[in-house]
C-alpha cells in the first residue's frame, strides 16, 4: 500500500509497470489512462439515487466469442453502433449491467475509446469471494476496472489484482483474513471436536476415511463469507458475535451482552453443525481414500453434496436476515444460532487503545482512533476486549467489513477485502 494521495494516472501507471509478465495490454498507455480517469469520474456520480457500480472490460469485441456462455465465459451483445466512453454513458449503462453479473465492454476505435455493448458473464466469477466449491472461469486476460464506490477502482486480470484506488490510496494487494493463520486458530477447539465426532461415526465403517482440518475450516469460512456479502448486499449493516463455546462462559447467558432475543439451544438452533457431518460422511462416502480434505469436496458434483452446500447457504441467508434488525446476531464457534439483536453492555470497559492491521496476521499494526467510528465498531471494541477468545464482524452501511479479534492482549481490527 502505498501512502499519500494518488489519482487515476498513478493507478495507470501502476497497473503498466506491474502487468503480468507475456500479457500485453490491449490498450495504448495514455487510453488505458484515459479509461481510468472516465470510470473514476463515473465513481463520483449516481443514477436515481443509487451509487454507480460496475465493471468495465477493456478487450476488443471480436476477442470474445459469439457462442459464449454465462457462468463459463461470456454472452456479448455488440451494439450496432459504438458509442463514445464517457463517465455519463457509464452511468447510465450501469443499472443494466449489474456489478455482480455484467460488464460494459468497450475498446480503441481510431484511436479513441469506444463502448462496443454489455458482456453477460454471469455470478461464477464471485466464487472466491462469496464462497463455494465451483471452479472459477477464467475467459479474458485483458484488464477489468472494477468501480465499487466513490473514489474506488480496481484493475484485475484474470482474477488477479493488480493495482486500486481506495480512499486515495494506491493499493496494490488486498487483506484477506480468511487466508490468515490466526482465524482458523481461533475455531481449532471446535474444528477439532467435529473432526473426532466424524472419526468416531467412521469407526464403525470397514474402510474408514477421515477428514483434515482444510475441509471443516473451509467450509465454515465459505459459510461465512456468503452471510458477510448477503448482509453487504442488504445495505443495512450488521454485526455478528462470536463468542467462545470452549469457555466456562455458558454461550446461552454471556456477559456483557443482552440478547434481546433468545434461541433455545435444541436441533433447528445447531443445524450447522449437523449439515458440517452429513458433508464429512457425503465426502468419505464417495472415496476409497483414506483421508479426504477440501479439494475433495470441491471436486465432487453428487447432487447430495450440491444439496448439502445449497443447505449451508441458505444457513448464511439465516444469519443475513438476522442482522437487519438492531442489535448483533450471536453465534458459538460451532456457528450454532444463540440469539439476534444483542446490545453490547456500554458499561463494559473499552480498550484504551485499538490497532488497525496492516497484514492479514496482524503482525504489522498502526494505532486508531477508538472514537473515530461508528456505534457497532465501538460495540465490537469493547465486546472483544472483554472476551478475548470471542471474534466481532461489522459490516458498515457502505458495505465496508471489518473483523474484530484480541492478539497479544491488544483489539485489533482487519479491513477486509470482500468486493473483487
Amino acid at each position: 500500500m502505498q501512502r499519500g494521495h494518488a489519482y487515476p494516472p498513478d493507478l495507470a501507471k501502476y497497473v503498466a509497470d506491474h502487468w503480468p509478465a507475456g500479457r500485453t495490454l490491449p490498450v495504448s498507455n495514455r487510453l488505458f489512462c484515459e479509461a481510468l480517469s472516465i470510470a473514476f469520474q463515473a465513481s463520483l456520480t449516481v443514477e436515481e439515487a443509487r451509487p454507480t457500480r460496475f465493471r468495465l472490460l477493456l478487450t476488443p469485441v471480436d476477442a470474445l466469442p459469439e457462442e459464449g456462455v454465462p457462468n463459463q465465459g461470456v454472452l456479448r451483445l455488440r451494439f450496432d453502433e459504438s458509442r463514445t466512453l464517457h463517465a455519463d454513458e457509464l452511468r447510465r449503462l450501469s443499472p443494466s449491467t449489474p456489478f455482480e453479473t455484467a460488464l460494459i465492454g468497450a475498446h480503441a476505435e481510431d484511436d479513441k475509446l469506444r463502448v462496443w455493448g454489455i458482456a453477460h458473464s454471469g455470478p461464477a466469477w464471485l466464487t472466491p469471494t462469496w464462497g463455494g466449491g465451483s471452479p472459477v472461469p477464467n475467459w479474458t486476460l485483458d484488464p477489468i476496472v472494477h468501480v465499487t464506490g466513490p473514489g474506488r477502482i480496481a484493475v484485475r486480470s484474470a482474477g488477479e489484482l493488480i493495482g486500486a484506488l481506495q480512499g486515495g490510496l494506491l493499493v496494490n494487494a488486498t487483506l484477506d483474513v480468511f487466508e490468515s493463520k490466526w482465524l482458523p486458530a481461533l475455531f481449532a477447539h471446535a474444528r477439532e471436536e467435529a473432526i473426532a465426532e466424524h472419526a468416531a461415526r467412521q469407526a464403525i465403517v470397514p474402510s474408514p476415511t477421515l477428514a483434515e482440518h482444510s475441509l471443516v475450516s473451509r467450509v465454515g469460512q465459505h459459510m461465512l463469507r456468503r452471510a458477510i456479502q448477503l448482509v453487504r448486499g442488504a445495505g443495512h449493516g450488521g454485526m455478528i458475535l462470536v463468542v467462545d463455546s470452549a469457555s466456562k462462559i455458558d454461550p446461552s447467558s454471556v456477559d456483557g451482552l443482552r440478547l434481546k432475543y433468545r434461541i433455545d439451544q435444541d436441533g433447528p438452533s445447531r443445524r450447522y453443525r449437523a449439515l458440517l457431518l452429513e458433508i464429512l460422511e457425503g465426502v468419505a462416502a464417495t472415496t476409497t481414500k483414506t483421508l479426504v480434505g477440501w479439494a475433495d469436496f470441491a471436486g465432487d458434483a453428487s447432487p447430495n453434496l450440491e444439496r448439502l452446500e445449497r443447505s449451508i447457504f441458505e444457513m448464511s441467508r439465516l444469519i443475513a436476515n438476522l442482522t437487519s434488525i438492531d442489535g448483533a446476531v450471536v453465534l458459538d464457534k460451532r456457528f450454532g444460532l444463540i440469539g439476534f439483536g444483542a446490545e453490547v453492555s456500554a458499561e463494559l470497559p473499552a480498550p484504551s487503545r485499538v490497532y488497525r492491521a496492516i497484514d492479514s496476521e496482524g503482525e504489522q499494526r498502526e494505532p486508531d482512533d477508538f472514537e473515530n467510528v461508528g456505534t457497532r465498531h465501538r460495540a465490537a471494541y469493547r465486546f472483544v476486549n472483554d472476551h478475548p477468545r470471542g471474534l466481532a464482524v461489522v459490516v458498515s452501511h457502505d458495505g465496508d467489513v471489518s473483523f474484530v479479534a484480541k492478539r497479544d492482549s491488544e483489539v485489533v481490527f482487519w479491513p477486509q477485502s470482500m468486493s473483487p
